[in-house]
């Protein structure tokens, strides 16, 4: 997976209201604000650093990210109706609720974030990460992974009805009550408990 390219040397600082008026921003820093409940129409970030910001509730009409980074931030109940993410990487934050359906994301990465009870339905996701995240009761229905990894994740009560799983793994995740469809598995990674628990749900009887 292919990490953000950006330089936080480079980056000049900004204050989040800034975030409302601008339709593309580029090599920008903003450290802390509240922008909740606002809402934006398109909005697209490259090379941008958002460290502690707050974003509760937004509304975005569009959002497309490149070699970005968000650190520390909450963005939960946030509502997204088209989101592209390339380089992503978004790590102890908060994203409970979020509302991501049909994203697309390509070498991102979440890390040590919550995102429980969030929706993903129908998104396109390729050579992703989730490591140590709280990816219970989330909603990945219909959605297509390629080279996706979970790790040390919490996927309890997650639904993968429909879900089209191409190497990926769930070896040493939580994936207790986890709704899985057999049909569209192609390719899964599992540990050997989660492989006895797996059985049980797809029916299968295990003779030594």
């Amino acid at each position: 997976m292919k990490k953000p390219v950006i330089d936080p040397k480079s980056l000049k600082e900004i204050k989040v209201v800034e975030l409302l008026t601008e339709s593309h921003l580029e090599d920008i820093f903003v450290d802390g604000g509240d922008i909740s409940e606002s809402e934006l129409e398109d909005i697209s970030f490259e090379k941008v650093l958002l460290d502690s910001v707050t974003l509760n509730q937004v509304k975005i009409d569009e959002l497309n990210i490149l070699d970005s980074v968000f650190s520390k931030c909450n963005l939960a109940g946030v509502e997204i109706e088209r989101s592209h993410f390339t380089r992503l990487k978004v790590k102890s934050s908060r994203l409970q609720g979020i509302q991501l359906t049909q994203m697309r994301a390509i070498d991102t990465s979440f890390i040590s974030s919550k995102l429980n009870d969030s929706n993903f339905r129908y998104s396109k996701l390729k050579n992703v990460i989730f490591d140590s995240c709280d990816l219970s009761s989330v909603d990945f229905i219909g959605a297509e992974f390629k080279n996706v990894t979970f790790k040390d994740c919490n996927l309890s009560e997650s639904n993968f009805s429909q879900t089209k799983l191409d190497n990926v793994t769930l070896a040493g995740s939580k994936i207790t009550d986890l709704v899985i469809s057999t049909e569209t598995i192609k390719e899964v990674f599992v540990d050997t408990g989660q492989a006895i628990y797996l059985s049980s749900i797809f029916g299968l009887k295990i003779r030594d």
